[in-house]
């Protein structure tokens, strides 16, 4: 019970830096039961909350934004360089993850603001830190 709560309350901060424009990020900092929760920054400024979940026998894995009384959500596809990785392959580890995309996160964007450089960001690929992989955080 113990490891389990020393996991629960372990800090974490999984940076994910968009690859077409750094200065769009998502830094998740708070682990949930099911997922992990952060934000959406666009120049320093928070654009909403932002949850992701790792894929499970029965789901893909996938992602949430959440802002004042919208919520989107999608699937999430998760890459090792150029090749895609899914749960049901043992080619990549889960631990060699580095990229994401965000599947219609920038068409759902799209009907709450114009900025060009959040909607640019989040159709293309995200750079996963070091800290984190395939929704889970690497163990200290």
């Amino acid at each position: 019970m113990f490891f389990l709560l020393a996991e629960v309350l372990q800090p974490i901060n999984c940076i994910l830096v968009s690859e077409d424009v750094p200065t769009i990020s998502i830094v998740l900092k708070e682990r949930r039961v099911n997922s992990l929760k952060g934000k959406i920054y666009s120049s320093n400024k928070v654009k909403g909350d932002f949850f992701t979940q790792r894929a499970t026998r029965q789901r893909s894995a996938n992602w949430s934004f959440v802002s004042s009384n919208v919520r989107f959500t999608g699937d999430m596809v998760l890459f090792k360089d150029q090749e895609i990785w899914h749960s049901f392959q043992s080619k990549i580890k889960g631990k060699e993850v580095n990229r994401v995309l965000f599947p219609g996160l920038a068409f759902k964007l799209s009907t709450l603001t114009n900025e060009i450089d959040l909607l640019k960001a989040s159709s293309g690929f995200f750079r996963i830190g070091e800290e984190c992989y395939g929704g889970r955080i690497n163990k200290v």
